[in-house]
């Protein structure tokens, strides 16, 4: 059984459906309008580096691709389908665009994202911080594969459809593999935690 205490230090995280100057910034985008591209890099930046950073752990190669990111999917705006949330299109590009990076280097640093918010009781906040700092480290020791899954589903809020559809894989090896790694991620964390 998960420690649901677990789960919402790991997954603090929130994504709201898209608003409406988002979908008038995309509408704008595909119009190539450079005001609405810049309010949609505005909109996503943090999320894919983010993302980028969570995987290949390390800074400066993270803000680089980031921006890479956002270059292709502008000059590929073209075979955006509207139909489909950008969020998906662009983390596509995304997870394609690591796959490449990890494909020719290995990580190097470690990351810990520290922009949760925490209860302003002392102790509960260094409890949290704890905990989170245990689920980060066991988070890095998954599969590549697992951990991209982990982070799209909990952190992005991105539906099995999506994510199989960014990921290239049946969507019922999307929700097996997220089964594992999140009982895995349980038992690793619960090991730590007695060291």
């Amino acid at each position: 059984m998960i420690d649901p205490g677990l789960l919402a230090a790991l997954f603090l995280f929130v994504h709201t459906p898209p608003t409406d100057d988002e979908k008038d910034a995309i509408q704008g985008a595909l119009k190539r309008d450079e005001n609405a591209c810049q309010r949609l890099l505005n909109l996503y930046k943090g999320r894919i580096f983010s993302y980028v950073y969570r995987l290949i752990r390390h800074y400066h190669d993270a803000e680089e691709i980031t921006f890479e990111i956002f270059i292709r999917a502008f000059r590929s705006l073209d075979s955006f389908d509207p139909q489909r949330p950008f969020s998906a299109w662009l983390f596509t590009i995304a997870h394609n665009m690591v796959i490449d990076h990890l494909r020719k280097s290995k990580p190097a640093s470690e990351y810990l994202d520290e922009t949760h918010p925490a209860p302003d009781d002392f102790v509960a906040r260094y409890e949290t911080k704890r905990k989170l700092e245990r689920v980060e480290a066991a988070l890095q020791l998954l599969p590549q594969v697992d951990r991209e899954i982990v982070i799209l589903f909990h952190k992005e809020d991105m539906s099995y459809d999506e994510i199989a559809g960014a990921l290239n894989m049946p969507v019922t090896t999307v929700k097996t593999r997220l089964h594992r790694a999140r009982k895995k991620l349980a038992e690793m964390v619960k090991g730590s935690k007695k060291q």
